[in-house]
């Protein structure tokens, strides 16, 4: 079989076959992925018009009643560029872009067709259409709510290179423009429509999803300060425990808002009206004030074992801060709560730290135990020492054969003397060399031919488990500088420098960033 007749996914299943790995669905490989990209929001964007016209028209009547009903304005509706998906029919949106020139291989992927035994069909049928818009006024895909009584009441765009839904966020294409400073987490898109309608413009929600890491790294990319508005429910309050902890671990100040006399912010809105919701901004409270109360409303402590656990729940809550202060605020208000000495409270506080330092600890033997098991990969020998390193490193890699248009951007922050192990760096400098000539080569066919089998899996296990994030400029950015921070780690230890002129040299590293962007 000769690699540079295949296409590329062809060129792709033929190495995995080889290396004994399978090419996980969710890794899409077809064409040059950078065009298709292209191609799938232009379809979205030929979509979204379609929806919005079928909304005007007698067909999408009930669709129109309903957002109606719903307390949205036209203005609103035409902002946000809402539509609605035919009520008969099971090819009208996939004969509309066939009439623009998309084929059907085109169209299948765009996430806008399902498939079955009987062949291709509409994935939206009598729904309200909500297009999702990223950071940069790309339309990505779109939810829809059913007008039946469809048990999946929301269903979004399929997954595809063009979209990912923990990646996202509805209305960022709004709030990032905010001027408050902040963001308001919401749960689903009537509640940021009808936020945004009131006034509240930095408004923005999951897509149906928890929220994710990638999510909350996005957020940070544009405030420093969230606001999280769930439902008053009980899974909306899991729901919040969850985000705080996720939101903090990238570093943004959290407050939470307590949605009174309505299930929901639209909800809220529609009984209560701009100014007071308003108010139950004003009045949110920092995350540990939720936590600690959230804590409270779990336990009769007028019972003295429930009691008890009551105060080792929210002493847990107050083990991560480091500020004597603020610890002292708190301990201080639980002191009060409870009706319990402050003197006992900080003794009891020491000895919840020591022990959930234990299990951070075991936890962390546990992490260091399995990066031992990697001590005897072959193929790359220098990763289990440099771990983070190599994971950046292999990210890099990822990036250059599922991106090849992003090669000079790549390189304009990396080069091979950045690596630290010697076979990752090997690999970078053969799709350098091919991607200079041409980045619509077949890179897949060069490797193959200087890489043996064993070595191709490598290789195929790096593609195979890329992350699904937002390939662009900035995260190229994030992980070369984790690339030459490690590099410089793993230099001076070569070298024996102590932790001073370690330091320096790393803030040196983070200064020439900074500069550069």
């Amino acid at each position: 079989m000769k690699m540079e007749n295949l296409s590329y996914r062809e060129a792709v299943e033929h190495l995995a076959s080889i290396a004994g790995l399978s090419v996980p669905k969710s890794v899409s490989f077809d064409g040059e992925i950078g065009r298709l990209r292209k191609d799938i929001y232009e379809m979205n964007r030929i979509a979204a018009r379609y929806f919005h016209d079928i909304l005007m028209s007698d067909k999408g009547k009930p669709a129109l009643d309903y957002l109606l009903n719903r307390g949205l304005s036209m203005k609103t509706i035409v902002n946000f560029g809402l539509g609605a998906s035919p009520p008969e029919g099971w090819y009208n949106l996939i004969n509309h872009l066939r009439s623009k020139g998309y084929n059907n291989n085109q169209i299948r992927q765009s996430g806008l067709a399902s498939t079955s035994d009987k062949g291709m069909f509409d994935r939206f049928r009598n729904r309200v259409m909500f297009p999702i818009i990223d950071h940069r006024n790309n339309v990505i895909g779109f939810g829809g709510r059913t007008m039946e009584n469809d048990p999946a009441k929301y269903l979004n765009t399929s997954e595809n290179v063009a979209f990912k839904k923990g990646s996202n966020l509805y209305a960022l294409n709004f709030a990032k423009s905010t001027k408050t400073g902040s963001l308001i987490l919401c749960e689903g898109y009537m509640d940021v429509i009808s936020l945004h309608q009131a006034g509240f413009n930095s408004a923005v929600a999951t897509l149906g999803t928890a929220l994710t890491l990638d999510q909350a790294r996005l957020m940070k990319r544009m405030t420093d300060n969230v606001i999280i508005c769930y439902d008053s429910d009980e899974a909306g309050r899991n729901a919040t425990k969850r985000a705080i902890d996720i939101l903090k671990s990238v570093d943004l100040n959290v407050r939470v808002i307590t949605v009174t006399g309505g299930k929901d912010p639209d909800e809220f809105i529609k009984t209560h009206g701009a100014q007071k919701f308003a108010a139950l901004l004003t009045g949110s409270v920092n995350h540990i004030d939720y936590r600690l109360d959230e804590v409270k409303r779990k336990y009769n402590t007028d019972i003295d074992n429930e009691k008890v656990s009551c105060i080792n729940e929210m002493l847990g809550v107050l083990s991560d801060i480091t500020n004597k202060v603020e610890i002292e605020i708190y301990i201080d208000k639980i002191s009060k709560m409870l009706n319990v000495s402050t003197e006992n409270l900080l003794a009891e506080l020491n000895s919840v730290k020591k022990k959930i330092n234990r299990i951070r600890e075991n936890k962390q033997k546990k992490e260091e135990l399995e990066n031992l098991k990697g001590m005897n990969d072959k193929i790359n020998p220098q990763r289990s020492k440099y771990l983070k390193a190599s994971r950046a490193e292999e990210d890099i890699i990822s990036i250059l054969i599922n991106y090849p248009e992003k090669y000079k951007k790549v390189l304009e922050n990396v080069n091979e003397t950045d690596f630290v192990t010697d076979f990752n760096r090997s690999v970078f400098v053969v799709l350098c060399e091919k991607l200079e000539q041409n980045t619509n080569s077949n890179v897949l066919h060069t490797l193959s031919a200087l890489f043996d089998s064993d070595k191709i899996g490598k290789i195929m296990s790096y593609i195979s488990s890329l992350e699904a994030i937002e390939v662009n400029d900035d995260k190229i950015k994030q992980i070369a500088t984790t690339l030459k921070e490690e590099k410089i780690k793993a230099t001076m230890n070569g070298l024996s420098i102590n932790d001073n002129d370690f330091s320096s040299r790393l803030d040196d590293l983070r200064k020439n960033r900074k500069r550069d962007k």
